[in-house]
């Protein structure tokens, strides 16, 4: 194995619960972007918040292996709300944001997957499990886009979700394409390379407006507003 094999090996590899914790704290609001963009279109936008809110929560490891130094978040690696930038930085933030983009990516493909046998007329196993957050009385939705995040929003629910994930790590977070493979394959999809070959084309139709598209708030998952469940 070449040593950027083993480098690339290495940033997927379990880190200490402390590390995911403070990933979590510097990077939630791009992997709730990640999640919320990834899970299927079908869902309404409550649902989709909801979820990938509740899919971030729970991407920690269930392990309790810590270092001894002081829980404090690694350094910034994006924007000053974590919006973006990719898993750059020190080695132990790259490993271990790559580690929960994985897990985060991982858990919003399966969202819909159907075991064999199980019956189309039930929702997925995911969708019928409990998870918090949980909101009762209240809907909530990002705030609204122009008419060009609209359209975006549009071609995404019609591609298949690799492809989404793929465009989006891409776009807004800026991978490479060996990356993005990367962790397409570390999530556990069957063909990355096909995966990338449908964002590219949607990048095409799309142009080189896709990233601040995709960082619009029409996309953010944690700025949301609110509305009662009867309006």
């Amino acid at each position: 194995m070449s040593t950027s094999q083993r480098r690339r090996a290495k940033a997927f590899e379990p880190v200490a619960l402390d590390h995911a914790e403070a990933v979590i704290v510097d990077q939630y609001t791009r992997l709730v972007r990640l999640a919320y963009l990834t899970l299927p279109g079908r869902l309404n936008r409550h649902r989709r918040v909801l979820a990938a809110h509740s899919l971030v929560q729970r991407a920690l490891p269930g392990f309790r292996v810590r270092h001894a130094t002081a829980r404090v978040p690694l350094p910034r690696t994006g924007s000053a709300d974590g919006g973006g930038g990719g898993p750059r930085g020190t080695e132990p933030a790259r490993t271990g944001t790559a580690y929960m983009t994985a897990r985060v990516l991982s858990a919003a493909l399966a969202h819909e997957r159907r075991p064999r046998g199980w019956p189309d007329r039930l929702p997925p196993p995911r969708q019928l499990r409990p998870a918090l957050p949980v909101v009762w009385g209240l809907r909530l939705f990002p705030r609204a886009g122009g008419t060009e995040e609209i359209a975006l929003a549009q071609i995404l629910s019609e591609l298949p979700a690799p492809a989404r994930a793929a465009f989006v790590l891409c776009r807004l977070d800026g991978l490479a394409h060996p990356e993005v493979v990367d962790l397409l394959t570390a999530a556990d999809v069957p063909d990355p390379e096909a995966a990338l070959r449908a964002a590219r084309r949607v990048e095409e139709t799309v142009g080189e407006a896709a990233g601040e598209l995709l960082r619009s708030q029409e996309f953010d998952a944690c700025s949301v507003q609110t509305r009662p469940t009867d309006l």
